[in-house]
């Protein structure tokens, strides 16, 4: 089992904007370079819509992650301190590199 979670979430930002949110969950809570590779996408990621990453995990799990996210139209990546995400990625008129998309994180669900 790979350390790695991936959990796809469809949600819409602040000014209604639909992406996904692809929250990285690490469950032994440390993970090693050679955890990238078996590391899948989830496969209900959709390829029209943009994507947002969000999660505690190490720089190069966000690199690897926003280059497999590349075909979509547009990758951010959320930071708490801006109330949203920086698009990092964009082949998307109005959404460019640099922008911050406002967005709230849903509620973390317990089972």
């Amino acid at each position: 089992m790979n350390p790695i979670q991936l959990k796809l979430i469809l949600q819409k930002t602040i000014e209604g904007i639909p992406y996904q949110l692809l929250r990285i969950n690490l469950i032994t809570g440390i993970i090693e370079p050679q955890d990238l590779k078996n590391l899948q996408l989830p496969d209900s990621l959709d390829n029209t819509q943009g994507v947002i990453i969000e999660g505690k995990a190490p720089i190069w799990l966000y690199g690897y992650l926003i280059h497999q996210c590349h075909a979509t139209p547009w990758v951010g990546c959320y930071d708490p301190r801006l109330g949203g995400a920086v698009i990092v990625e964009s082949h998307h008129k109005g959404i460019y590199s640099g922008d911050i998309v406002r967005i709230k994180l849903p509620m973390e669900i317990k089972s």
